[in-house]
Order: C-alpha cells, then structure tokens, then sequence
C-alpha cells in the first residue's frame, strides 16, 4: 500500500515556474516531495482577497529554499524573474533547473548569473532529477539535525527520513 513520504517538520521549498509548465512542475515538485520536502506551489494555495505578492513575498520568506524551473514558457515571465530577485535579497538559496530544449537567445540570466544550474532534458529527466535530490539533501540534513536536536528523541517520521537519506547518500 502506498502512503505518501512524510514532509521534513518545517522544511518547504518553493518553486519558482511559469503555469504553462504543469508537466515539468509535476516532474520536479514528485522528487523534491520524495524527499520529504514539502513544495510550495503559488496554486496550491489559493487566499481570494489576499495580494498576491504579499503570498508570494510570506512563502519564500518561510521557504529554506527556491528551485527555480527555467522553461521556453517561463524565461519571460515577470513573476518568475521577481521570484528569483526577492529570493536573492533574502538571502535564500536558489537551485536554477534550466530545460535543455530552451532557446539560449531567450536567456538572460540576470539575477541567476554565476550560478550553476541542473540541466533538465525531458526525454531523460533522471540525471537532472538525481541531481535536484542531491542537491537539496543537504538542507533536509540539516533541518533534521536541528529538529532532533531541539526535540532530543526524533520522531518515528524523522528516523525514517534520516534513514533513507542515508540510503540515497550511501551510509
């Protein structure tokens, strides 16, 4: 019987992504949840009456992380190219995953400049989606550190993330 992983306590990314992009977003948003992460899709959170940017601004605050998906769909949009400079001045990491059909014409990095990126090729998304995994392995350490720390005795959900976590790194 499946059950679905059990989110880090307090870990969440948020995912920076063009809405025309539901595929890749599916794709990306499966393996960061596998890791027991917890994804923050604007979407997925619907509060009428709220300004948007006061919802985007509250959850990449929250957020330990921003995994920004770089698509033909989404090079251009405002949002995105906002998202990446709210999540640059507040100092959170921002994990770039660029498709490999993009046109480079189209990219500017701006904000992104210097950064390495995950090249994501959707004929053989796996490397790229090991990578994301790797990549974020290090904040689920450590926010589990910090959780059993304050708590002493981890919880059964913690035990079995610490577990798997190790299986992927290979302890």
């Amino acid at each position: 019987m499946y059950s679905p992983p059990v989110p880090a306590p307090g870990l969440e990314v948020f995912l920076s992504h063009a809405t025309d992009d539901r595929e890749h977003v599916q794709l990306v948003s499966a393996q960061i949840e596998a890791l027991g992460v917890k994804v923050w899709l604007a979407e997925h959170d619907p509060m009428p009456g709220t300004l948007i940017q006061r919802k985007v601004h509250d959850a990449l605050k929250r957020c330990a992380a921003v995994v920004v998906l770089i698509t033909n769909s989404s090079v251009d949009s405002a949002y995105v190219q906002q998202e990446i400079g709210a999540a640059v001045s507040l100092g959170k990491p921002v994990i770039p995953i660029i498709d490999k059909s993009l046109d480079r014409f189209l990219f500017q990095p701006g904000m992104l400049a210097g950064l390495e990126w995950l090249t994501l090729d959707l004929d053989s998304p796996a490397d790229a989606m090991a990578k994301v995994t790797a990549t974020l392995q290090p904040l689920v350490i450590s926010q589990l550190v910090v959780d059993v720390s304050v708590n002493a005795t981890p919880t059964p959900a913690q035990t079995l993330i610490l577990l798997g976590v190790g299986l992927l790194l290979g302890y």
